[in-house]
């Protein structure tokens, strides 16, 4: 890759020396740049692209096309993350590798903490409701949503979620047995390798719309999957969530594709937040869906997409933002939800920030506040219920707890 901006060079070495362990080929030696800080807005951005543009890389694998699905799942390495109906079909199908998907674990928990119905689904069933009620007034079901229900009550707008680890992080819970809570607290608190990431990807089927996508679309990326239990179907890929331990409190991206038929809420900040990346667009500033429509993908991007010979669809995605602290310079709380996730598991608006939710996630957390802030302590900003805090001050004073470094991926393992 040749590129004459301090950005695009910045690019160019990271593809140039990728140590981390994303792409099925062997990594090489030497690691690649890392963001400096922070605070190291370019620097995080781009580090962010280069994440994406690894996971969506082509793997070569006709059953898992992207290189994130080639990684483990993680209920291949919990199977008490999911069903155990989905489980056991994915067993009876044995011979080859079998796709699970599940509902959000986050609309569930949530809606039991608050005793919502987003996100209520048959503990039977691989996939979970979307949320058909939405947040009268400002925001209710989206116009495509099939709103209709089977004649056994069931919906038809459901949505599929899969957690994928790489290497380095599957190899790191398993080889330290912290696959349960009372293992973790054992263990101790928990320090992720730096080169551990997580991809929680958001599938929608056809049958979930009014106006069904096509398969495939120009749009939207699409595959036709049959997941464990549940028939083939033309799915939409319509979140992707990345976080990554490059740095010491994590480095949380979330990517949406601009297509209003699955995402029309994008950019929004009245829901969670403006779309803001001044490396991938032509937009310096953040943006907001007035703009979103105009707002066109920078050459060095599409030129680094092409390079990994990534599907040409991915050239109508977009990195809503990037997340590596809990307020910005002037204190103020920083908020980053993506419009189709937070949405459906049932976030409420101005709630959202991955950085304050992960960072409550806390082996010996009640069962009843997993998934998100302890009872009366804020969404975004620090996680921690004192009037004008400096730091973030998890865990409470006076409790025995242990860190799971901000994986709810670990907070979510069984309580036996």
């Amino acid at each position: 890759m040749k590129n004459s901006t301090p950005i695009g060079r910045a690019l160019t070495a990271l593809v140039a020396m990728a140590a981390i362990t994303l792409l099925v080929s062997p990594a090489v030696s030497q690691a690649p740049e890392k963001p400096k800080a922070a605070d190291d807005v370019n620097g995080v951005i781009v580090y962010a692209w280069y994440l994406f543009a690894q996971a969506m890389a082509p793997s070569g694998n006709t059953s898992a096309p992207l290189t994130f699905e080639t990684w483990q799942e993680q209920c291949e390495i919990q199977p008490a993350l999911c069903p155990s109906q989905t489980i056991a079909a994915a067993r009876v199908e044995g011979g080859r590798r079998v796709r699970i998907a599940h509902a959000s674990v986050l609309a569930d928990h949530l809606g039991k903490r608050l005793g919502l119905d987003v996100g209520a689904h048959d503990p039977n069933v691989p996939c979970g409701n979307m949320n058909l009620a939405g947040f009268p007034p400002l925001f209710t079901t989206p116009p495509n949503v099939n709103t209709k229900k089977k004649p056994n009550g069931e919906q038809f707008a459901v949505f599929c979620e899969e957690v994928f680890v790489n290497k380095a992080e599957a190899d790191f819970v398993t080889n330290n047995k912290l696959l349960s809570i009372p293992d973790q607290q054992k263990y101790g608190n928990v320090t992720f390798p730096w080169d551990a990431v997580e991809i929680k990807v958001d599938w929608a089927p056809m049958s979930s719309f009014v106006n069904p996508f096509s398969c495939p679309n120009n749009s939207v990326y699409t595959e036709t999957i049959q997941f464990a239990g549940m028939p083939s179907q033309c799915y939409a890929l319509v979140s992707i969530h990345i976080s990554s331990k490059i740095l010491p409190d994590w480095l949380w991206a979330t990517f949406e594709p601009r297509y209003p038929s699955t995402n029309p809420n994008r950019c929004n900040p009245r829901l969670y937040s403006e779309c803001n990346d001044p490396w991938g667009t032509n937009s310096k500033l953040p943006y907001g869906p007035q703009k979103a429509p105009q707002v066109k993908q920078s050459a060095a991007l599409a030129k680094a997409m092409a390079d990994f010979k990534l599907n040409k669809v991915f050239n109508n995605y977009f990195l809503t933002g990037a997340q590596t602290q809990f307020v910005n310079a002037q204190g103020r709380h920083i908020q980053l939800g993506n419009s189709f996730t937070e949405f459906n598991a049932g976030v409420s608006p101005g709630q959202a920030s991955c950085i304050t939710c992960h960072n409550y996630a806390y082996a010996g957390t009640p069962a009843a506040t997993i998934g998100g802030p302890l009872p009366n302590w804020p969404s975004t900003g620090y996680a921690c219920n004192q009037q004008n805090p400096t730091a973030s001050c998890m865990p409470p004073t006076g409790n025995n707890w242990t860190s799971e470094d901000f994986s709810w991926f670990l907070g979510f393992m069984p309580q036996n």
